[in-house]
């Protein structure tokens, strides 16, 4: 029995390391008019641009679909 439970995770570990999801944190701001900010979320791989109203969030996590650099 434990040696099917094993063999379900370990066929599983492919498909969490394709969650679609991705935690990108300190963001660079630029000031807009109007009070918005400009959040720009990026590492090696991904580029996330946020245009919003108050400060922006340290750690934010996007959908890798939604874009690539």
């Amino acid at each position: 029995m434990m040696m099917k439970v094993l063999l379900c995770v370990l066929a599983l570990l492919p498909l969490a390391a394709h969650a679609g999801k991705i935690t990108i944190s300190n963001p660079e701001v630029q000031e807009l008019k109007g009070g918005k900010r400009l959040c720009v979320y990026e590492n090696s791989i991904y580029l996330f641009t946020v245009v919003q109203k108050g400060k922006c969030a340290t750690v934010k996590t996007f959908d890798t679909d939604a874009n690539e650099k």
